[in-house]
């Protein structure tokens, strides 16, 4: 066996990938074994350049730079690498490579054994991808669990808690320092951290409630790594953030529900309330009814007698306006009880509207108060009882006048959408603050002093209007003044009964 057969044996005889090359990296020989791995006939290939035709191009320059050094090292060296299969196909193979010199010390060529790792590499990819999931998923329980800790006081305002989850978020991403995140709800956006809204490298997603968009959440990051290189997120992050963003679109969800909830409780405690001192309230009126007849009835016949003193007469003035007074708060008890019944009737707004200021418009102007008037034109008309809807402007005029004690601008205007009918009564004067706007129909609370309101003016208000089927809102704020908004149903679609 000549020295080539022995060599060709040897080579065949190798558990692994065998290829020479020459100082230029071009093909010399190699075994069956790597045949079977590249895909290429040996004898096809030999003489062309290994790095062309088996190397990626993105990495071909590095591994010619590791091969010129190893060939020039002249010693064993071992280095990974991959090489590209006839089918595209991207082997992975740990290579051992030694020089292999002449008598002369003259490179002949370079022996490269190889071992085919690919699966190794495949194995270890997949449990880096796992471990990189798992820790992902450990961020993600770990953030929602923090949120649940937050969420578990929902009494908080929705703004606090949004901004306790903000906070949470930051950590939970592979540079927390240079990450910040934002939430757009309903327009309004709330900032934690470092968030730019210009930065290159941001990731979004949409927080959906009841699956209505109401915003988004964003993370941004900045910064670059110790070796210069610009941070960027994991791809995991992206999950991570929509998880997030489902979650805040539950929680708030849950708060909203919660807030209406409370809402209708309170709305319901309060008609139950409201209710009961009506009953209350109409049985003191009825009681005190006779009793404030006979004394306004016997004083208005004492007036009458010839020869009164001047101080008798005045005395009984004073007794006839009093009981007159009070034959007044009566009648609102009763209103306010729902006593007095309805006589309903095709009514136009409007013509209530004028009819009412023409009897308050000297007050007004005495106040310095300037009334403004918009109302609709080609308004419904409504079912409604006439006198009891002067009485609710009487009393939200009266209220407005008295709430702008330098003077100022009382706007009452009407308008109509689908089928309902609206009036709205508003002011710019001292405004209220909610712990009093809170209880603004609660029968007898009053701001006033005692001499000057017995309380029962917007209760009466309440009363009449819910009497008719309607709906009162009040918006107020210190200093900014007061608007109220009432909602009467079109006669098309007005209650049928005429009781209250």
């Amino acid at each position: 066996m000549n020295l080539s057969e022995y060599y060709n044996t040897v080579m065949e005889l190798s558990h692994g990938i065998v290829i020479t090359l020459d100082e230029r990296g071009r093909i010399i020989h190699g075994n069956s074994r790597f045949e079977a791995v590249s895909g290429f006939e040996i004898g096809l290939i030999a003489g062309r350049d290994w790095f062309e035709i088996c190397v990626d191009a993105i990495g071909r320059d590095q591994a010619r730079e590791v091969f010129a050094g190893i060939a020039e090292a002249g010693t064993l060296a071992f280095m990974k690498g991959s090489l590209r299969a006839t089918d595209g196909r991207k082997v992975y193979i740990d290579w051992n490579m030694k020089p292999l010199f002449d008598s002369q010390h003259g490179l002949v060529s370079v022996l490269c054994v190889g071992q085919d790792v690919t699966a190794h590499v495949v194995r270890q990819r997949e449990l880096l991808h796992e471990h990189a999931r798992l820790v992902a998923l450990n961020k993600e329980l770990s953030c929602l669990h923090a949120m649940n800790r937050i969420v578990s006081d929902m009494d908080s305002p929705l703004p606090d808690i949004l901004r306790e989850i903000l906070a949470i978020i930051p950590p939970s991403f592979q540079y927390p320092e240079s990450t910040g995140v934002r939430l757009v709800l309903d327009g309004q956006a709330l900032v934690c951290g470092m968030f730019s809204p210009d930065a290159t490298c941001r990731l979004e997603q949409d927080v959906l409630v009841h699956r209505v968009k109401r915003g988004h959440l964003s993370v941004s990051l900045c910064g670059n790594a110790e070796d210069g290189a610009a941070h960027a997120f994991l791809p995991t992050e992206l999950e991570l953030l929509g998880a997030l963003a489902k979650h805040v679109g539950w929680i708030i969800a849950k708060r909203e529900a919660l807030s209406t909830k409370r809402n209708l409780e309170r709305q319901l405690q309060h008609a139950d309330r409201l209710a009961k001192i009506g009953q209350f309230a109409a049985g003191v009126a009825h009681e005190l009814n006779e009793p404030l007849a006979n004394i306004l009835g016997f004083a208005q016949l004492a007036e009458q007698t010839p020869g009164l003193p001047a101080q008798a007469a005045k005395d009984l003035d004073n007794i006839i306006k009093a009981a007159l007074h009070s034959r007044e708060v009566i009648k609102k008890l009763m209103i306010f009880g729902r006593q007095v019944p309805l006589q309903k009737t095709l009514v136009d707004l409007n013509q209530v509207i004028r009819d009412t200021l023409y009897f308050i418009e000297m007050s007004a102007s005495r106040n310095k108060v300037e009334v403004r008037m918009d109302l609709a034109d080609g308004l419904p008309a409504i079912m409604a009882d006439p006198q009891h809807l002067k009485q609710v402007m009487v009393n939200l005029v009266v209220n407005a006048i008295h709430a702008m004690p330098s003077g100022g601008v009382l706007t009452i205007q009407t308008l109509s959408f689908k089928d309902d009918v609206y009036l709205l009564v508003g002011d710019n004067g001292v405004g209220m603050p909610a712990e009093v706007r809170r209880q603004i129909f609660n029968p007898f609370f009053t701001t006033k002093d005692v001499d000057q309101g017995t309380g029962l003016g917007l209760a009466v208000v309440h009363g009449i209007v819910h009497a008719h089927g309607g709906i009162i809102e009040v918006e107020s704020e210190p200093g900014q003044g007061t608007r109220f908004e009432i909602t009467f149903p079109c006669a098309q679609t007005a209650p049928v009964s005429d009781q209250t």
